[in-house]
């Protein structure tokens, strides 16, 4: 897969999606994973506004970062703020999800599993946990209405 195009970061010319450009047009998946080290959740925020071709790509970086992470690496903002990206996506754009799917139903997957590694406060951001259970089966029936 090649790198995303300008025109496929900020499809609308938009400014939160500029913003997205300047960040990732021309970084690798290593690259982006840099940038999610970096600062997560400042990072995280361009998921939503990139456009779904650029998203596909850089998603997986952050699936890199997420399974990377480094107990107490993690700032208590990324987990939630990637559970409302996947659920705004899903529910826009559910068709241009169906092809990386499978890889976001096993990220989802995976930080239910792993939860305690994650730190957030239920108090603060609710049950994100349940989120990413819901999201999961979400994404595994995408995947599955997409092998039909």
């Amino acid at each position: 897969m090649s790198l995303p195009t300008r025109r496929e970061i900020c499809p609308y010319d938009d400014l939160d999606g500029r913003v997205a450009c300047e960040h990732y047009l021309g970084k690798s998946l290593h690259e982006a994973v840099a940038l999610f080290r970096e600062h997560p959740s400042y990072y995280e925020g361009d998921l939503l506004w990139m456009g779904p071709v650029a998203f596909r790509y850089y998603v997986r970086a952050a699936i890199q970062f997420i399974r990377g992470l480094d107990a107490g690496h993690l700032q208590g903002e990324f987990i939630p703020g990637f559970a409302g990206t996947l659920r705004l996506r899903l529910q826009q754009e559910a068709p241009e999800m169906a092809p990386v799917a499978t890889e976001l139903a096993g990220i989802c997957g995976y930080i239910v599993e792993h939860w305690a590694r994650f730190g957030v406060d239920p108090q603060y951001y609710g049950d994100v946990r349940a989120r990413y259970a819901a999201l999961q089966q979400a994404f595994l029936q995408l995947s599955a209405v997409r092998r039909v």
